[in-house]
């Protein structure tokens, strides 16, 4: 694995190592689109520290925001490529963490 490779991995993990930033992940992957006003209230933090969550998640590549309308300016949110190749090394591990031996 090259080095810029593992740096990647670990600004992923240490995006996702904070329960309300992991709890915000899992909401965005199984429900892609998911507007703020929705994730702020399924989260259960303040508009203002989920912003905050948010960014650091986009900062590291694991989510990408759309905005639907300019007036008003909602955003939705969706697991970027780089999020759902992290979310397939995570779960495969769990994976093999479980599995009988």
């Amino acid at each position: 694995m090259k080095e810029e490779e593992i740096y990647e991995r670990l600004m992923a993990y240490r995006a996702l190592d904070n329960p309300a930033r992991l709890r915000a992940f899992i909401l965005i992957e199984r429900n892609p689109g998911i507007h703020f006003n929705e994730l702020a209230r399924r989260v259960g933090v303040e508009r203002g520290l989920l912003a905050y969550h948010l960014g650091v998640l986009h900062a590291a590549e694991l989510v990408e925001r759309t905005l639907e309308r300019e007036s008003k300016a909602l955003s939705k949110y969706r697991v970027s490529k780089r999020g759902k190749r992290i979310l397939g090394e995570l779960s495969a591990s769990a994976r093999r963490r479980t599995a009988p031996r």
